[in-house]
């Protein structure tokens, strides 16, 4: 007796239906995300070329309003999920402070030396939230999406110590010094950032702090009224605050009794040590009780003699050369960089070659026969001293 197999292909016809609803969620759900994920990348990217664009500016022009303008126009050239990215400038751009040992960010910060910038795409935001694809099967039209967190560009400060040489050499020439040393000062207060301090250590064969180190924007009408009084006889160390010296050579007020009165024959016991001069700005830049230790630490020497002792030709002068390049060392160990400046009116190759020696980090030589180029080559320097942006 044969029996007939009975068809069952409606059977199959509704599992595949109903996979098919599955699949489909899985598909949405997968292509969504990766959607949604892209578009929160792209709104990354745009933050951070905003918060860029936004401390550039804000470095050049110290306005908060060009600043927060610039992080808008830069942010409009980016597209997030194939629209334009945009922002709203008054709430997505907050100006504050970063601190670089904890890397936070604080809008409340004393001075502003940092920007966070958010870019999204949300319901309350310009350009509204992004559009779903294949969710919308399920009801679900949109989504938000907005950069991870925001994006944070921060200037680091600067701590620059100039170290001048006062010795006698350069007593003709110090009016030209004096101008240079005032250029690099107003550089820094005119393109520097709230953060950057200065100070100066003067030197011939000993050294001492003629300016300590202190933030530029608060100080700097007081830093300048005090370099514009540098002469070659300011100094207030052995054997200077000693008779027969103390009289021309103690206090700034004595300066000009120090160019009227003086010949030079006083300078038995001096010499020139720029390693003294680099020794105790590196102090002062190390102590911690002093400095910001995450500051970008730099040294600008300038001088128009090669080491020596008195009476020159001892082997006291190898001692001095030798002094110099270890503290240079110690520098560039320390991660301080130092830029040299020689006034070689009467050309010296050993001069040269050793001043160039004590460079270090991404500090340069430089050489000039003419005291009044001085101040360009500071000017330059002080151009060239890195700032660091981080995120």
């Amino acid at each position: 007796m044969l029996k007939h197999r009975r068809h069952r292909r409606g059977s199959y016809a509704i599992i595949v239906a109903l996979l098919l609803i599955v699949l489909l969620g899985f598909a949405a759900l997968a292509i969504d995300l990766s959607y949604l994920r892209l578009a929160r990348m792209q709104a990354q990217n745009a933050a951070d070329a905003g918060a860029h664009a936004a401390l550039t500016e804000l470095r050049m022009t110290r306005s908060e309003d060009a600043a927060r303008a610039r992080a808008a126009q830069i942010v409009n050239l980016n597209s997030i999920a194939g629209d334009l990215a945009v922002l709203e400038p008054e709430s997505d751009v907050v100006f504050g402070g970063w601190d670089f040992p904890s890397r936070t960010f604080n809008a409340d910060a004393d001075f502003v030396n940092a920007v966070e910038v958010t870019v999204r795409r949300e319901a309350d935001a310009p350009g509204g939230s992004i559009p779903l694809m294949l969710a919308r099967i399920f009801g679900a039209t949109e989504a938000d999406a907005r950069s991870n967190g925001s994006s944070v560009g921060a200037l680091r400060s600067r701590e620059i110590f100039i170290v001048q040489d006062v010795t006698s050499s350069f007593r003709d020439e110090i009016g030209q010094g004096r101008a240079a040393d005032l250029t690099l000062l107003d550089f820094i207060n005119e393109n520097g950032f709230p953060g950057d301090r200065i100070g100066m250590v003067t030197f011939v064969g000993d050294a001492e702090v003629w300016t300590e180190l202190q933030r530029v924007e608060p100080n700097y009408s007081s830093i300048r009224s005090q370099w514009s009084t540098l002469d070659w006889c300011n100094r207030n160390y052995w054997p200077f605050t000693t008779p027969p010296w103390a009289e021309y050579f103690h206090d700034a007020p004595q300066m000009i009794s120090c160019n009227e009165g003086t010949t030079g024959a006083w300078y038995t016991d001096s010499g020139t040590s720029q390693g003294h001069g680099l020794a105790l700005a590196v102090d002062q830049l190390v102590d911690e009780s002093l400095t910001e230790q995450t500051a970008l630490k730099t040294i600008v020497l300038i001088s128009d003699g090669k080491p020596q002792c008195v009476p020159e030709g001892t082997s006291c002068d190898d001692d001095v050369s030798a002094y110099g390049l270890t503290q240079a060392d110690r520098a560039g160990a320390e991660n301080i960089s130092i830029f040299s400046v020689s006034f070689n009116e009467t050309y010296n190759e050993e001069q040269s070659a050793y001043l160039e020696s004590l460079t270090r980090g991404y500090g340069t030589f430089y050489e000039t026969p003419d005291a009044a180029e001085l101040p360009g080559i500071l000017a330059d320097i002080a151009a060239s001293i890195p700032i660091s942006i981080v995120q």
